[in-house]
């Protein structure tokens, strides 16, 4: 794509569309993922607007909404250093959902399946990269009881951080790519905004 200096009027409402979108989806990632922790509950629900927006408008899109999520999370707990750190996660998330969705291969049901399995791979490998170095293994998550399960019985702290994650993920991000593929079909049959 070329460098456009004075790129028209439908591109900007395009480009201001997309930055709507990637702060709505910012927030609602926040608000979700924020009421599933008062729950206890060991998913993460804070990807799902991320692969919405990737879905709809792209993989760089999903990508700003990724880090709006995790910026908003800093913001409203006073910038503590435990959200930031996870959002290359995310922006897994949004990338890997956005590409599919851009190759239009979204739509089928292998390859949605085949995109939750990347999306969910690649969440429990960076989670667990995250996890380890910033945090020693232990994240403050409901995700954790898992961990020291893992750990009880025997395994690493590497292994039981990436195991732990795996289960937590394949449901987390199998229910995220699940409703990006419908956001697509009725993307489709005109009832969203074009991307």
């Amino acid at each position: 794509m070329e460098y456009n200096p004075n790129p028209s009027k439908a591109n900007l409402r395009r480009i201001a569309l997309i930055g709507l979108w990637a702060l709505l989806g910012g927030f609602l990632n926040m608000v979700a993922s924020f009421s599933n922790m008062a729950i206890g509950s060991p998913l993460f629900m804070d990807s799902i607007a991320t692969a919405l927006v990737g879905a709809l408008f792209g993989p760089w899109a999903g990508m700003l909404c990724a880090f709006f999520s995790h910026f908003f999370m800093e913001l409203v707990r006073g910038f503590n250093g435990d959200y930031m750190p996870f959002v290359v996660c995310n922006m897994a998330t949004g990338l890997i959902v956005g590409l599919f969705a851009r190759k239009g291969k979204l739509l089928y049901i292998a390859f949605a399946v085949l995109c939750a399995i990347l999306v969910t791979l690649a969440n429990a490998i960076l989670g667990t990269t995250v996890a380890i170095f910033f945090f020693g293994g232990i994240t403050g998550h409901a995700s954790d009881f898992l961990v020291t399960g893992f750990l009880a019985a025997g395994g690493s702290l590497v292994s039981a951080a990436f195991w732990a994650r795996v289960p937590v993920n394949l449901v987390d991000k199998g229910l995220a790519v699940a409703i990006a593929v419908l956001a697509l079909r009725l993307k489709a049959r005109r009832v969203l905004p074009a991307g």
